[in-house]
């Protein structure tokens, strides 16, 4: 993620501090000394970033609320969800993995999308929030601590194995957390800092 000092670019490949150039439509600047991407035109960034943050909030939301899978085995049935997962394994003495999974699969991605929001929502009102830098620091840092797949494909293996032993009920959060997989790729893919700083910039002017 490219990064931009009092109208400066620094590459984040080699730290190659450059000037940007205005940019076309679709169009891209390279470093000039190793040739990564710095910065993409890409239109409508921030309004399409956005929208696909607050669907991934609802979904993830819903996620967190209704139960991932509810297993019937011999009339006891049970069921949980995200945050319900990390408190049984914490209850039966796997306190690490129970800490791993609240970090990756709740923590995380909350603290992810709540940066975006912070960032992007008061931007859409004409205002840049205090903290900006700030935000954008934490959304950095935390990209790739955010494992939601990686839980979401443990429990779909479980759930194949478990019904060679109980009735087992897809939930609708397992369904809620795949489609927030799918839009916080699409918000990450979408998103380019420079129109964040570039936006930012003209309400502070």
């Amino acid at each position: 993620m490219t990064m931009k000092i009092r109208g400066l670019l620094v590459c984040p490949e080699c730290d190659a501090v450059q000037r940007p150039t205005p940019l076309p439509p679709g169009g891209c600047a390279q470093c000039v000394r190793c040739g990564a991407d710095l910065e993409r035109n890409k239109i409508h960034s921030l309004d399409r970033t956005f929208a696909f943050v607050l669907a991934a909030t609802m979904l993830f939301t819903i996620a967190n609320v209704y139960p991932l899978m509810s297993l019937d085995a011999q009339g006891m049935r049970s069921s949980a969800t995200l945050f319900d997962t990390a408190r049984e394994l914490y209850e039966s003495g796997m306190w690490s993995v129970a800490l791993l999974v609240l970090m990756t699969a709740v923590v995380v991605p909350a603290m992810q999308l709540g940066a975006f929001l912070y960032m992007l929502l008061p931007l859409q009102f004409g205002r840049v929030p205090r903290a900006l830098p700030f935000a954008f620091r934490v959304a950095h840092a935390v990209r790739h601590w955010g494992m939601v797949d990686v839980f979401v494909l443990g429990a779909l293996v479980s759930l194949v194995k478990l019904t060679q032993i109980a009735h087992v009920t897809v939930g609708p959060a397992l369904f809620a957390v795949g489609g927030y997989i799918f839009l916080l790729t699409a918000a990450l893919a979408s998103f380019e800092p420079h129109a964040l700083w570039t936006r930012a910039e003209a309400l502070q002017a």
